[in-house]
């Protein structure tokens, strides 16, 4: 969730922004702790010792948190294979939130081919977006994923700006990356990914609501946008791995 008064209050052009944030406690915040040092230390050159800032942490035993991040600084594009792998083995439904969608060609292959084998998958995208050129490019994998039988969703109550995950009813993620090329390959991400019914249900009543605010996409009404929008949207895919 950023921090500024615009995220909070919204703004006059996109509305509000609807967001999805979470406070973890327990020994999954020594993994986070874990990401802000390394980060820190990147910039810095530093490490803070200071007691004050490694407080005892106490185990809750509420549920088993796994904290993934990825970044320029790593060999591994560990969210990239954390979305793969969630998608792959997905065997009932894949419900995601993003507000921009530049899949690269591997997790594009992946939510088609779940959809193919009969899994359910429903993705919530914003109608409106901060970016003109990243919601263009976003809007070109639109034909391709209703064509694999996915339902695209657009979200017409603000701008929604929530990165979420739920598979299967079991399996949640909730971090800072979204479905893109720069989070995915880029930019320096955290997830936080929650094994437990309770939390995804939580989320998965959450996803229900915002479809109250949503339009299903559909093949009929995706033919009738203008030529010069989809014309536009094919161009702004080419520069999809920079957006």
């Amino acid at each position: 969730m950023n921090i500024a008064d615009k995220y909070i209050f919204g703004t006059k052009k996109l509305g509000k922004w609807r967001d999805t944030h979470l406070k973890i406690s327990g020994e999954a915040v020594h993994s986070l702790q874990t990401v802000f040092l390394t980060d820190w230390y990147f910039l810095t050159k530093e490490l803070p010792t200071e007691e004050k800032y490694f407080p005892k942490i106490e185990n809750t035993q509420e549920g088993i948190t796994q904290i993934v991040s990825s970044g320029p600084d790593s060999s591994w594009a560990g969210i990239m294979q954390t979305y793969f792998l969630s998608i792959a083995t997905a065997r009932k439904y894949i419900y995601i939130t993003t507000p921009y969608l530049l899949p690269n060609s591997s997790i594009l292959t992946a939510l088609k081919t779940a959809s193919l084998s009969g899994v359910d998958v429903k993705i919530i995208l914003p109608k409106k977006s901060d970016s003109r050129l990243v919601s263009y490019a976003s809007l070109s994998f639109v034909d391709e994923l209703i064509s694999a039988g996915i339902e695209v969703y657009f979200f017409k109550n603000g701008f929604i700006h929530s990165k979420t995950m739920i598979i299967d009813g079991i399996l949640s993620s909730v971090g800072t990356a979204n479905l893109d090329y720069r989070s995915i390959s880029i930019n320096f991400e955290i997830n936080a990914l929650i094994y437990d019914e309770k939390t995804a249900t939580t989320l998965l009543h959450s996803f229900e609501k915002d479809l109250e605010n949503c339009e299903l996409v559909t093949k009929e009404l995706w033919v009738k946008n203008p030529i010069v929008k989809k014309l536009q949207s094919s161009i702004a895919r080419i520069f999809s791995p920079i957006l």
